[in-house]
């Protein structure tokens, strides 16, 4: 696959590619091209077909013809009897018997002339020539049934000596039918032999452009759908591969390669051959519709836009597949239905193509994108396309000669149809190019949106390492308070035995000085000393510093809160704070437990605080 990147050079060189396609064609058929534009857009055939009538006609030659029936010897009786009464050629004959043609020209011009006859019913036809020079009978048998490679049957070659009447017969062989109320038209046609080797090259002209110009296009859009994988090119290609075969079976060149094989014979004005001519015929048309119509939904995107076209193009081209395939399963199986079923077979054919056309003009007029490049691309080859169901329908069933419509349909749709491809490709051009754009422009918002992540990625490590980093400071922190928290209550406690011990010392002086008045003086002065080291402040400061580590700022604020409290009232509520028992407070503080309580209760009511708390 080519990247997307490569893909507006890429679409400029095809639409080059597309011009020099055409160019290339032209210049390969440079010979002939100027008689095939003369030839298609005259309508007309370069050779005149000269219809031989009794009496005397435009190129100088009289032609007197008769029919004998029912006669069984062979040709040198029937030139030997003189009494054989030949009657004028009807209009038609019957199936089931053998007829013998005479026909006496006479060319009163100097100079021999080479004619092709063609005579029909064309089944097996026996022409007996005498040869002046040889002067023998010259034998030239055509026969349907077994072909040896003609792209035409029936046809005869005759000289005509000149200033001489030539005569010669013609055996039909109409038996193979058996008895059958049934009339075949008679036809018998002359033509220049070298008129009819002009027509027949023209014929071959015609057919060799066609293919050159349907390979050449076919490869290059080949070419690109095998790299871009487009339905729509693929679509166009089947089209183009079903005008390739109906071209070559249309001009019978089938026959050519493929000598012909009957499924079955059957009689109406005309004989009419289901062979294998016939079957390319219909599956080319098949192909070449289906290709249409897949490629109209897929370039105009009907199936989104034009749902109810789209539905109508889906069903009767499905109809008319599966009423092609049946009929060609019943006409190989012997049953002869070719015949009757060509006026529905051609107007369903019309019906599709009118379909496709007013897609298009629905298109059009909904401005779908892309709508009227394919209206402008598709009009006159749809047109054109058209005009052979209805030729058929409204001249004649079988194939015209004359008729020059399926070239033109066939190089007027390949050039029209690649270029409408071109403009298309444009068009997905811009469409890539826009998405290009929008892919890119989304490629950086993902990469925006990437860094972002990243960016919060970062952050929320940062955020994680700071919070690491303070969970750290908190279980560092959390540790000194434990420990701030066991210094604290070893020194409270410390405080604590060392005043109970103290207070108990002045418990036993004082017992000790009263049976000894003499002591008394020295034991006051012991206990005088007891007291003043209770009271001492380095144990108090010591016990502050303990106090501040655990209670930051305890101290600031409520001397802030309550400037009013003294430095006793201050060691109280610290020592309530830290929940000591009164008995512990008092021992603090050297006074008796009722004291304690008293003394809460002036400084609750001091700072208002109620003494529940």
């Amino acid at each position: 696959m080519i990247p997307p990147g490569a893909w507006p050079n890429w679409y400029d060189c095809n639409e080059l590619s597309q011009f020099g396609i055409s160019l290339i064609a032209i210049f390969i058929l440079h010979k002939n091209i100027l008689l095939l534009i003369f030839v298609l857009f005259s309508g007309t055939s370069l050779s005149q077909t000269l219809q031989i009538i009794p009496g005397e006609n435009n190129s100088g030659l009289r032609a007197n013809m008769g029919i004998l029936t029912d006669y069984s010897s062979g040709i040198e009786e029937l030139s030997a009897d003189t009494s054989l009464h030949f009657l004028a050629l009807p209009d038609s004959i019957s199936v089931g018997d053998i007829y013998w043609l005479k026909i006496v020209v006479d060319n009163p011009n100097e100079l021999h002339r080479d004619y092709v006859v063609r005579i029909t019913p064309q089944l097996k036809n026996t022409l007996y020539y005498f040869h002046p020079d040889h002067k023998k009978w010259i034998t030239s048998q055509k026969d349907a049934l077994n072909n040896t490679g003609a792209r035409l049957l029936g046809r005869h070659s005759v000289s005509f000596a000149g200033k001489r009447s030539t005569t010669f017969f013609v055996k039909m062989d109409l038996t193979i039918f058996g008895h059958r109320d049934r009339k075949l038209r008679l036809a018998i046609s002359f033509q220049p032999e070298a008129q009819a080797a002009q027509h027949e090259q023209t014929i071959r002209i015609a057919w060799v452009c066609c293919m050159v110009v349907l390979m050449l296009f076919m490869l290059n859009n080949l070419y690109v759908y095998l790299n871009f994988r487009d339905k729509t090119i693929l679509f166009y290609l089947i089209a183009q591969l079903g005008g390739m075969f109906y071209i070559t079976g249309y001009r019978w060149i089938s026959y050519q390669f493929l000598p012909i094989r009957v499924f079955n014979i059957d009689v109406h004005e005309i004989i009419t051959y289901y062979d294998l001519n016939k079957i390319i015929v219909h599956v080319a048309i098949v192909v070449t519709l289906y290709g249409l119509t897949m490629l109209t939904r897929t370039f105009l995107n009907t199936k989104k836009l034009l749902p109810r076209m789209d539905g109508m193009l889906r069903l009767n081209m499905g109809v008319y597949a599966g009423f092609t395939v049946i009929l060609m399963g019943l006409n190989m199986a012997g049953y002869k239905l070719e015949y009757h079923t060509l006026l529905y077979d051609n107007v369903y054919c019309g019906i599709i193509i009118l379909f496709i056309l007013v897609t298009g003009i629905a298109a059009y007029r909904q401005k779908i994108p892309l709508a009227t490049p394919f209206l402008i691309a598709n009009g006159f080859p749809l047109l054109f396309m058209l005009a052979i169901p209805l030729s058929h329908l409204f001249i004649s069933f079988q194939n015209e000669e004359n008729l020059w419509i399926p070239e033109l349909v066939v190089l007027t749709q390949t050039l029209a149809l690649s270029f409408a491809l071109v403009a298309r490709n444009k068009a997905v051009q811009r469409d890539l190019s826009v998405a290009e754009i929008d892919k890119r422009q989304l490629e950086f918002n993902l990469k925006e949106a990437g860094y972002r992540v990243q960016l919060n990625q970062l952050e929320i490590a940062k955020m994680n390492a700071v919070i690491d980093s303070e969970k750290a400071k908190n279980e560092l922190l959390q540790e000194r308070l434990e420990t701030n928290q066991r210094e604290l209550a070893s020194s409270t406690l410390h405080m604590v035995q060392k005043n109970e011990l103290l207070s108990h010392l002045k418990s036993q002086m004082q017992l000790l000085s009263r049976p000894n008045p003499s002591t008394a003086q020295g034991m006051r002065q012991m206990s005088l000393l007891i007291d003043n080291s209770s009271q001492l402040d380095s144990d108090w400061k010591k016990f502050k510093i303990h106090f501040e580590q655990v209670h930051p700022y305890f101290f600031e604020e409520l001397e802030a809160r309550y400037p009013q409290l003294t430095m006793k009232e201050t060691r109280l509520y610290a020592y309530l704070h830290m929940k000591l028992s009164h008995k512990e407070i008092a021992a603090l503080l050297s006074i008796d437990p009722a004291s304690v309580r008293r003394a809460k209760t002036r400084l609750y009511k001091k700072m208002a605080i109620p003494e529940t708390l």
